[in-house]
């Protein structure tokens, strides 16, 4: 039985000729083990499956894949150890200094640091690169066009980023779980008020879309429906409770009229207000 290769040790990375700021590392379907301080932002273009144990900063080690065609994003002043074990194709890695980064982004990259590692980014366009980047990819001792490799390098760090502000974006226009309690308190203080979805969105800081789908994925019903049920709800409690006349039950629910209230009483739960009011009695 032949022995087991040990993983190869990967601490260094080479600078791209002519390229102030730009380093890059090739690895290719080999175990290996990494650990690095990252003293610059680094992208990793996953050229095929990795199995590895990974560890984080001060974290513990634990069992994680990187998945083939994805990339990886570490920013500077984070650390990690990566031992791979099952590894298909290697990977792409770039570390770009600052005196590379204010040449190509056009805007702070603070907001992205700020969230840390983020591993298995997967968009279209970061496909497409990983794949062009394979059919390149010399091998680790092969020799590379600078220019090429200033290229890829370049739309990797375009196109991760810009993955990585447009899932920042989506978590920030999400309607969360607190947003969405204060949406119920919100519609229950204004049920009297001709709601708009305008002024709930405002309400919430949100974008309309957000609140839509937030309101259906956690009711099942659209905005209108749901507070159209608030409504009702709201009308049956005050016919239970007490004797106001129909008119003033339905100003104070934000129906339009006695008569809009009457009719969309009787859809939803086959009664009328008066008969309604007359059963719970």
């Amino acid at each position: 039985m032949s022995a087991i290769a040990a993983p190869a040790r990967i601490d260094r990375f080479s600078a791209v000729k002519g390229v102030p700021g730009l380093e890059y590392c090739i690895s290719g379907p080999r175990p290996y083990s990494l650990e690095l301080s990252n003293s610059s932002d680094m992208i990793c273009l996953l050229l095929g499956t990795i199995v590895s144990d990974t560890r984080y900063d001060d974290g513990p080690a634990a069992p994680f894949t990187f998945r083939a065609e994805t990339a990886a994003y570490h920013p500077r002043g984070g650390s990690m150890r990566i031992d791979a074990h099952d590894v298909r194709h290697g990977f792409i890695a770039f570390r770009y200094a600052d005196a590379f980064v204010n040449r190509i982004a056009d805007r702070s990259t603070e907001p992205l640091r700020r969230a840390g590692s983020r591993s298995n980014l997967g968009a279209d366009s970061i496909r497409h690169l990983v794949r062009y980047a394979r059919q390149k990819a010399p091998g680790e001792s092969g020799k590379v066009d600078p220019w090429e490799l200033q290229c890829v390098a370049t739309l990797a760090w375009i196109e991760t980023t810009r993955h990585l502000e447009h899932a920042s974006r989506e978590r920030k226009s999400a309607l969360t779980d607190a947003g969405f309690a204060t949406l119920e308190t919100y519609v229950a203080d204004n049920i009297d008020q001709s709601l708009s979805c305008a002024d709930i969105a405002a309400e919430l800081e949100l974008p309309v879309r957000a609140v839509f789908d937030g309101v259906k994925a956690r009711t099942g019903y659209s905005l209108y429906r749901y507070v159209l049920e608030k409504r009702i709800g709201a009308a049956a409690r005050m016919l239970r409770s007490g004797d106001a006349p129909l008119v003033d039950v339905a100003a104070a629910c934000g129906f339009s009229s006695q008569q809009h209230m009457t009719a969309l009483f009787s859809e939803r739960l086959g009664t009328t207000p008066l008969r309604y009011r007359n059963g719970a009695a």
